[in-house]
């Protein structure tokens, strides 16, 4: 079993407020993340598989970086995260964005030899998530 990870960036700001506490709640509960704020995120989605006997390779990249722009980037790059459909009755918490990811991507990252392994997302150089499905 090989692993392939393909990583890309993006920005995007967000709010992280639950709509059923008042101001002062989300406050105490997100802190300065309660206001209006960005993140400059890195993505990296992993798939597994084992390579193809005719090219060698388990995924083609071209076609990884192409699903991944085309369902994700290009959707949430410079965008306000809690006004996107995508987001509706989620607080784009950095584990709910990794979830929503994995959801837009998993049945196009599945073929004969490979399958979606992890996505991962780093909102700050020192903080990330990852998720596998299996939650």
């Amino acid at each position: 079993m090989l692993f392939i990870t393909r990583k890309e960036h993006f920005s995007a700001s967000h709010i992280l407020r639950n709509p059923n506490l008042n101001n002062e709640e989300n406050a105490d509960l997100f802190g300065k993340c309660s206001n209006l704020h960005g993140h400059n995120y890195y993505l990296e989605v992993t798939v597994k598989g084992t390579p193809d006997t005719k090219t060698g390779y388990v995924i083609d990249l071209k076609v990884m970086k192409s699903i991944i722009n085309e369902c994700i980037i290009d959707k949430v790059d410079h965008r306000f995260l809690n006004e996107l459909d995508i987001f509706s009755d989620i607080i784009p918490t950095t584990e709910n964005i990794a979830v929503v990811f994995w959801n837009l991507i998993v049945d196009k990252l599945k073929g004969n030899n490979y399958s979606l392994h992890t996505v991962k997302i780093f909102e700050t150089e020192k903080n990330c998530v990852v998720y596998d499905g299996k939650s």
